[in-house]
Parts: structure tokens; sequence; C-alpha cells
């Protein structure tokens, strides 16, 4: 039988892997930015894809060439979904490049209707879309301005 000081040792641990396991995951994504509404490439090759993902970044974005390392889609494509465009996940060549198109990591909206963010972890993604839903929740009850909100 474990004491309560082995019992709380174990979860300290547990806890500790799963910070580090975050850490990683956060330095893998440091230098990516996902696009979101980008049309799915009707070309059946994975090069001729990657191509004209690279290509629309540059033409449409705005993003010079020289700043993508690489680009690929998130997730699998589902052909039962003919309107779902995966995520453009677009790998940049360092993080200040990163930050300058995502607007210092806050992501927007193009006028084009295109949103382009920070490739987030699932543990960043949910602390985000909690803050965002306290906000929502502090603006409908009237406890607040929009002005007024902590960041």
């Amino acid at each position: 039988m474990m004491s309560s000081v082995e019992t709380v040792q174990t979860v300290v641990q547990t806890v500790a892997r799963k910070i580090d396991a975050d850490n990683v995951e956060r330095d893998k994504r440091k230098c990516n930015v996902v696009i979101m509404n980008v049309s799915e490439s009707k070309s059946k090759s994975a090069p001729e894809k990657r191509s004209e993902d690279t290509l629309f970044c540059k033409e449409k974005l705005g993003i010079d060439e020289k700043d993508i390392e690489t680009c690929w889609r998130a997730g699998q494509f589902d052909s039962s979904k003919p309107n779902y465009n995966r995520p453009l996940v677009v790998k940049m060549k360092n993080v200040k490049t990163a930050d300058y198109y995502t607007d210092d990591g806050r992501g927007y909206k193009t006028d084009t209707g295109y949103w382009i963010n920070r490739d987030l972890c699932a543990v960043d993604r949910l602390a985000n879309f909690q803050a965002r839903e306290k906000k929502r929740q502090q603006i409908q009850s009237g406890e607040t301005s929009r002005r007024n909100l902590s960041h």
C-alpha cells in the first residue's frame, strides 16, 4: 500500500512528465503558422499539393517563399466532407518570421477571409479557448466593457 508521501510523489512525477511533454510539443510548433479556410488542392501527388499551397501563401497572403521551410495539411483528408478544408500548416524558417506573419502570435483574419494563427499544442489551445469563453461570459453578463477586459 502506498503512503500519502509516495502518492504525492507519483502525482508530482506524472505532472512533471506532462509539463515536459507539453514543452517539447511547444518547441516543435514554435515556427509553425496555421492558415484556415484555404481550399484543398485537386492535385493527386503530395509534392504538387505542397507546391500549390506554397504558391497560395506567396500570391494570396504575401508570404515570401524564402521564409517558408515547408508546409502540409493537418489531419486526414475526408472525401465525405467535400466543403471542408483541412488547416494548412506552414513551417517558417524561424520564430521571428512566424511572429511577423501572426501579428506577434495573436493571429488575425486577412481581408480575404483566411485566418492566420500560431500552431498551438492542445494545452495552449484549451487555455486560449477558456480565456475567450471567460471574456465572452463577462461581456454577456455586463460585468465589464470590452476595453476593460484583461488579456
